[in-house]
């Protein structure tokens, strides 16, 4: 079969490898069809590492999937040949006490795709446990499996911080985890959704989700706009989806006394930086997410119901053969790019 691997950074190959085998009985074998460009998969690819995980030796990269169920172990009772599924792609241990209570995500021996040094989905095929596969509700295609990964991480840390019907929120970055964010609160019934960012484009897109307020972030501040905008009391909460040293700083600015932060974006230089006097006379609350925990089946039903048009933030598709330049595309904010898709 067919893998894209990263051999370092910028550089990216095609190669054949043998298909795997399924080796315990509650493997399934996957044929996948299609893939998604994520902000992990670029900072792997420009920088060579998150934080302290570290390209070592080539990998490949991809963990929004879905794909065809074309085997099965014996004990396999889930899902059947020729299903249609999205993939959960952190595999966790399910014994030690952060997958236990509930927190799979946070589980220290998660063996997660396309993170060094797991290889990802970029292939033809992949063996995964029968639990990390979610039927594809009717009427849903691969691309919208492939969503159903960043939207479950919009949905979880919405969740996570204590979101309620009737409150404002500003999310700073309309990128595809911003947009997840932004179609959560619009269903959820926010009253007030701020969004800024410095492509028009994607705020065209915001607009189209439901957004009440969109800030051109190369004329305007969001913490000027949502001051002005609530008369000085600031939103219930600031969501950071950006990874930018001033997003990370503005999503505390925005948000009102008593209120939350709520931290998606990945730094590129290991760092967050905020004003710790505004941060502790607000007695803010601040919240990371960390990927996402059982929220993967309510994005997909959310998807499936078509009340916003979720499904459009795939602008771009490319086949494997040219990964590189979807890599390269996405890195660079070309050609009104929002979601790359790889087809296999």
């Amino acid at each position: 079969m067919k893998a894209a691997f990263l051999l370092g950074k910028n550089r990216v190959v095609i190669e054949d490898i043998p298909v795997p085998e399924i080796k315990k009985d509650t493997d399934v074998l996957v044929r996948i069809k299609s893939v998604g460009i994520c902000g992990s998969d670029i900072h792997y690819y420009l920088e060579g590492k998150i934080g302290s995980q570290i390209v070592e030796d080539k990998i490949i990269l991809g963990h929004e999937a879905a794909g065809e169920v074309v085997d099965t172990g014996k004990a396999v009772t889930r899902v059947k040949k020729g299903q249609r599924v999205a993939l959960e792609p952190g595999i966790s241990c399910g014994v030690c006490e952060h997958c236990i209570g509930g927190k799979p995500n946070l589980c220290p021996d998660v063996k997660f795709f396309g993170t060094p040094p797991v290889d990802g989905a970029l292939k033809e095929f992949v063996v995964m446990p029968e639990e990390n596969l979610i039927s594809l509700p009717e009427g849903l295609d691969y691309n919208d499996g492939v969503l159903s990964e960043p939207l479950a991480i919009g949905l979880y840390g919405v969740k996570l911080s204590g979101f309620s019907v009737g409150e404002d929120v500003a999310i700073i970055g309309a990128g595809p985890i911003g947009l997840s964010v932004l179609f959560s609160v619009k269903l959820g019934g926010a009253k007030r959704i701020f969004v800024s960012d410095l492509l028009p484009y994607r705020l065209e897109m915001a607009k189209k989700l439901g957004a009440d307020r969109v800030v051109d972030a190369r004329r305007e501040k969001i913490e000027n706009i949502v001051r002005a905008e609530t008369g000085g009391r600031g939103v219930d909460i600031g969501y950071e989806a950006a990874g930018k040293g001033e997003t990370f700083r503005q999503s505390t600015e925005v948000a009102r006394i008593g209120g939350r932060t709520v931290i998606y974006g990945i730094p590129e230089d290991d760092r967050m930086e905020f004003d710790a006097h505004s941060v502790r006379r607000k007695e803010l609350r601040i919240i990371n997410v960390r990927r996402s925990a059982h929220a993967a089946k309510l994005a997909l039903e959310l998807i499936a119901e078509r009340r916003l048009p979720f499904s459009s933030l795939i602008t771009h598709e490319f086949p494997l053969e040219r990964i590189e330049e979807a890599l390269k595309m996405a890195a660079e904010y070309r050609d009104g790019i929002i979601k790359a898709v790889i087809k296999l």
